[in-house]
């Protein structure tokens, strides 16, 4: 057992406890107010150390804003796109407010109120605590914290927006709209806005798309590679998920395919920028094309992603299952489609309820149940 010890202070009498670490090296923490403050203290830090649960104060010494880098140095897993917005969301949200504070110091109550005050929509706050909560997590598995003070925070609900789905008439609309554009057809942004919608790559993969990747005697698009921006920097990497896949061209695509790729290099990006000639941007994308041609059609507002939905949808309505869908959009789990795309799937319901309804009164259930309407 440890010992309790007063002393004078400039504040008053004061307690201090010495103690023993479980690797025998003996410590102290002072400044109780009270011999019975300084005894409840002793008696959780040997039953901490009877449960093996005894977490050295000195290791939560370290300021939030130095475990914050400590943590990203550890974080080999994440991509650069991921590691770019993790340094903004720490250099701008957590270090300003929480930085300076030592690791032990924080408190649930200290989180949620620095969480209340984040500025963004609820999903964008969520992305925030998230990133805190990773970093205290770590520090929990250290043995630095006993808890993790971000894992159970009360915040805002996420209202779940409702996705734009483009019919196949609109997706043809808007093909042609952007081919009117200066250049569109010539530069084959058009054919860019049908890969988008039937085969739905997200705008890095397609925008990394190789012509050695388009395998048109099997009628494949190959996602090998993903262009991402970091920085304001254009990079290679592997897909998201580090999914390579393969993805079906519908037939009708494969001739345009064909000349969009004609006499060009197998490491030529297939969809190019005009002034470039190398990896199309996004935004300039959009700026020289897509956005007028969208509003030409009454498509205000519309983003390439959406088209990556619309290939969803036209997937599902054309009778995919989740797993297809899944390999399709390069998802790491049927879950993941199920949630993203739970609208689409649900609106098949009413389609298993005629089918069961058809095979039902084919057989002894249809003849003893059925009954009309009017019954």
């Amino acid at each position: 057992m440890g010992s309790i010890s007063p002393y004078d202070s400039a504040q008053g009498r004061r307690y201090r406890v010495r103690y023993r670490k479980p690797d025998q090296t003996q410590t102290d923490k002072r400044g109780f107010r009270t011999k019975r403050e300084a005894e409840l203290f002793l008696a959780s830090v040997e039953l901490d150390k009877a449960r093996g649960g005894y977490i050295d104060p000195s290791r939560a010494r370290v300021t939030i804003e130095q475990w914050m880098d400590i943590w990203l140095s550890s974080r080999t897993d994440v991509r650069a796109t991921t590691r770019d917005r993790i340094e903004g969301i720490v250099t701008k949200h957590v270090n300003p407010k929480l930085g300076p504070l030592p690791l032990g110091d924080l408190t649930r109550l200290g989180v949620q109120q620095w969480a209340s005050k984040l500025p963004g929509e609820p999903a964008t706050v969520r992305k925030i605590v998230l990133v805190l909560s990773g970093a205290l997590q770590l520090a929990v598995e250290d043995g630095r914290l006993s808890h993790n003070p971000a894992a159970t925070l009360r915040l805002a609900r996420t209202v779940q927006k409702r996705k734009r789905y483009l019919s196949h008439a609109e997706v043809g609309a808007l093909a042609q709209a952007v081919g009117r554009q200066p250049n569109g057809a010539q530069l084959g942004y058009d054919i860019l806005v049908l890969v988008l919608a039937y085969c739905g790559l997200r705008w890095g993969e397609a925008s990394g798309l190789r012509v050695k990747d388009v395998d048109l005697e099997r009628s494949r698009l190959n996602i090998e590679v993903t262009v991402v921006m970091v920085k304001g920097h254009q990079r290679q990497e592997a897909p998201k998920d580090y999914e390579h896949r393969s993805i079906p061209i519908p037939a009708f695509l494969r001739p345009h395919l064909a000349r969009q790729i004609a006499g060009r290099s197998p490491n030529s990006p297939v969809f190019y920028g005009q002034r470039t000639g190398t990896w199309l941007r996004n935004a300039v994308f959009r700026l020289g094309w897509f956005n007028e041609a969208a509003v030409s059609i009454g498509l205000t507002g519309l983003t390439p992603h959406e088209l990556r939905h619309t290939a969803a949808s036209l997937a599902i309505s054309a009778g995919a299952n989740v797993k297809a869908v899944q390999r399709m959009l390069g998802h790491a789990k049927a879950s993941v489609t199920l949630d993203v795309y739970a609208d689409l799937f649900e609106e098949d319901l009413d389609a298993v309820a005629i089918s069961l309804n058809a095979a039902a009164l084919l057989t002894a259930v249809g003849e003893f149940y059925a009954v009309s309407e009017s019954d």
